[in-house]
């Protein structure tokens, strides 16, 4: 959609505000998003983009490919880890060193992840952002649409409802494969556990006592022992089923398989509770916000909050409602003003642009909208003067429409002066760049552009750029 909006720019300002108007007055919707997204549905336009369905069907090859991979993953450490050649018993050490550890620390460095951006946590957030799998399912969706115009949001550069969703589109990917993972590493070791005969112990250099593995299978059990506490291996099975690779042969004894029960359901409630069930819960999570990030992606946009305002302009009527028969016939008639429209607004005249007069004319006859306050900036070298304007019409009601010269370079101190309007005025308040050409001549491209790429690197939704042509 807003690769749409981004070509009707060429659209005169007046026709789209009277199409977006009549379309919203059809919209019983009050939330913002479905009112886009019902204003996007009864358009009537031939040349929709198909920027947005290859986008999508790109995110489901890519979500696809990180299932595929994550469950060749699980599937082949866990052949590693239940390997079982009838000489030795399955290691319990080094299958908890393989499907469960590495679970608690990829969870630990998925929840440091998710806060906000904050300065003691950006550098580890951007290298943990680096280095997560779901990296791999973003460069699969950029060289897959990399002729889309507008993928921005993929590398989460730009705003800051860009780098939310990035954010979480990467975590959403990752736990997907995680439990891609974790599902066929448990299917995997059913699968051998039923139909091969498994031989448990554990086997370690250190000199540990075996009461002192007792201990730690108890805390590492603790999630589960009091629902299955049979999953639970005992001191007595935790001494029999040490053994060392030297000897040859296991310690375990000829009946000792009988009694493995405790080892091969610790095992796999291990793999379930550290791994399978954090990860669900980190996906759903992860789907529940990028399904938010998503809906803030389309509002969060310039050219929506443009659209949004179109929207909610008031309608223009410049006619009776009939006609007045007993008007008197003679008499010079008087000049034909434009009645007071409703909408309010607050008027920046930066740099001399424009006068007070024709920027109410403009705001009027452009936007539809009553200046009811004006002030001025940009016209002096004092800079408290403009931090006091921007204190000033920052008390008003309705959009800020700043009225500048198009032909004059947007500098850092415009940019600075939008920013302490942001600042005074609230995040919710709309804030219209509006160029100025010379002696009223109409906004060419170039300048438009110049200014809305000026613009966009404020990275703040609510600032657009429209031109003053008709």
């Amino acid at each position: 959609m807003p690769t749409w909006l981004e070509a009707d720019r060429s659209t005169p300002l007046a026709e789209r505000r009277r199409r977006d108007r009549e379309i919203a007055l059809s919209i019983e919707a009050h939330d913002p998003v479905e009112r886009v997204r019902a204003w996007w549905r009864r358009l009537d336009t031939p040349d929709r983009p198909e920027a947005g369905r290859r986008l999508a069907n790109a995110r489901r090859l890519a979500t696809f490919v990180m299932l595929i991979v994550g469950a060749l993953g699980g599937a082949t450490v866990a052949l590693a880890a239940f390997r079982y050649d009838g000489t030795h018993p399955v290691n319990v050490v080094r299958l908890l060193a393989l499907l469960v550890l590495p679970q608690v620390v990829l969870v630990a460095l998925t929840l440091l992840m998710m806060p906000p951006r904050v300065p003691g946590l950006k550098l580890v957030q951007d290298a943990l952002a680096t280095l997560n799998p779901g990296s791999i399912a973003a460069a699969i969706v950029r060289r897959v649409a990399r002729d889309l115009e507008d993928l921005p949001q993929l590398s989460g550069a730009g705003r800051p409802a860009s780098r939310r969703y990035a954010k979480w589109q990467l975590l959403a990917w990752s736990q997907a494969a995680a439990v891609a993972f974790n599902a066929a590493a448990l299917a995997t070791a059913f699968l051998l556990i039923t139909f091969t005969d498994l031989a448990f112990g554990w086997s370690t250099t250190l000199a540990i006592d075996a009461s002192l593995v007792a201990r730690i299978v108890e805390i590492i059990a603790w999630p589960w022992r009091e629902i299955f506490p049979d999953a639970v291996p005992g001191l007595p099975l935790i001494e029999q089923s040490r053994f060392f690779r030297l000897e040859g042969t296991s310690s375990l004894g000829t009946n000792a398989s009988r009694e493995l029960g405790g080892w091969w359901s610790f095992t796999v409630l291990a793999i379930a509770c550290y791994g399978l069930v954090p990860r669900f819960a980190l996906l759903a999570l992860a789907s529940w916000r990028l399904r938010a990030a998503t809906r803030a992606l389309l509002v969060d946009d310039p050219r929506v909050t443009a659209l949004l305002d179109r929207m909610e302009a008031p309608a223009i009527e410049t006619a009776a409602a009939e006609a007045g028969a007993d008007a008197p016939e003679t008499g010079p008639a008087a000049p034909r003003t434009p009645p007071p429209l409703g909408g309010q607004a607050r008027g920046v005249i930066w740099s001399r642009g424009i006068t007070e007069d024709a920027a109410r004319r403009c705001a009027r006859e452009r936007l539809g909208l009553e200046l009811a306050q004006v002030v001025a900036a940009g016209d002096s070298p004092n800079l408290d003067a403009d931090r006091r304007a921007a204190e000033r019409i920052a008390n008003g009601a309705g959009p800020l429409v700043v009225f500048t010269p198009a032909w004059e370079p947007p500098l850092l101190e415009f940019l600075d002066f939008v920013s302490a309007l942001r600042k005074h005025a609230g995040p919710d308040a709309s804030i219209v760049v509006m160029p100025i050409g010379e002696a009223d001549e109409p906004v060419g491209d170039i300048e438009r552009e110049t200014w809305a790429r000026a613009v966009g690197k404020l990275a703040d939704p609510r600032v657009y750029v429209e031109t003053a042509s008709a």
